[in-house]
């Protein structure tokens, strides 16, 4: 008896080991992953450092409020094929939330996709989510007021700003901006463009009465073919343009309004985490950027003899 419990001890003791590395093996094994939160799908119009900034502000801020989330990113290249193959793709896998950057990309996830939350950005116009109940975004247009505001203060003097659109595309916001511009003691001169043929002599009937042209986002009215007579009109007349964006300030437009493509990445991110903490997009109304940057022609102000303030010059995001 002796001899059998003493060979017994070592065997014990080898299975008690056995055990403890079977134990420890087994809860290795079932440790919880650390997995992400939540699967995004990133559809992006086209190439570019506004399209990258966008969507770093939007990981960032997702990153500091604790979401962790599995990114697939879509280059579409304003390619339809790519878009339709990348859209497919998504209505057989589908991911927790689609971000779909630039109008090319916002309006091809929401003619597609109904059953997957879309917050969108870089949008031109808020338009291309009205009527989607499962989307909401950041869009580049600036609220009237704030366009007017600036005009205020660039151009301090200006009593009369005239505006070239086409009614069919913009009447809505001209109305809105005949409101807002009498509440900043400014008169709105508005000629209806509702084709290209139809500019030359709107611009000649704003000639004499108008101190600013003001360039709204217009297909028809403002686009590369009829940029040569918008910029003839404002040298000839010495009456400064207002750009829609900075490739026109670049080209000689005396200012635009500009965006931070890192601070809307960052509102997109907080639309997309309301939504993700159960919010239905189509609830959330999509919002302009709130952050002002500009850019300014200091030549084409020389050239024109305007007087801009020395505080906006040197706060310009960019000077030509």
């Amino acid at each position: 008896m002796h001899r059998e419990k003493k060979g017994r001890g070592p065997l014990l003791r080898k299975i008690m080991v056995c055990a403890a590395i079977a134990l420890a093996a087994l809860e290795i094994s079932i440790k919880p992953v650390d997995a992400a939160d939540v699967r995004i799908a990133v559809l992006i119009s086209g190439p570019g450092a506004p399209y990258d900034e966008t969507l770093a502000g939007l990981r960032q801020h997702l990153e500091k409020t604790g979401t962790r989330a599995e990114y697939a990113v879509f280059q579409l290249g304003g390619d339809a094929a790519k878009a339709t193959q990348a859209v497919s793709g998504l209505q057989a896998n589908k991911p927790g939330l689609i971000v779909a950057l630039g109008t090319f990309a916002a309006d091809k996830a929401v003619k597609e996709i109904s059953d997957v939350p879309i917050v969108a950005a870089m949008i031109l116009r808020p338009d291309v989510l009205k009527k989607a109940a499962n989307a909401t975004g950041v869009v580049l247009e600036f609220p009237t007021e704030t366009q007017l505001q600036w005009i205020r203060k660039v151009l301090p003097k200006a009593q009369s700003v005239g505006v070239v659109f086409n009614p069919a595309e913009n009447r809505e916001q001209v109305e809105r901006a005949g409101r807002a511009a009498q509440k900043l003691g400014l008169k709105l001169e508005v000629r209806e463009v509702p084709a290209p043929k139809d500019l030359p002599a709107a611009l000649d009937q704003l000639a004499n009465n108008t101190d600013v042209l003001w360039g709204i986002a217009d297909t028809t009215a403002l686009n590369p073919q009829t940029a040569k007579l918008i910029f003839l009109f404002s040298f000839r007349n010495r009456v400064p343009f207002v750009g829609p964006s900075p490739a026109w300030v670049k080209a000689g437009a005396l200012y635009s309004l500009d965006w931070d493509y890192a601070d809307m990445g960052a509102q997109c991110g907080e639309l997309a985490q309301k939504v993700l903490q159960g919010a239905q997009a189509g609830s959330l109304p999509p919002v302009p950027p709130r952050k002002v940057l500009y850019s300014v022609n200091r030549k084409t102000a020389e050239d024109m003899a305007v007087k801009v303030p020395d505080e906006i010059l040197r706060g310009a995001a960019t000077l030509y």
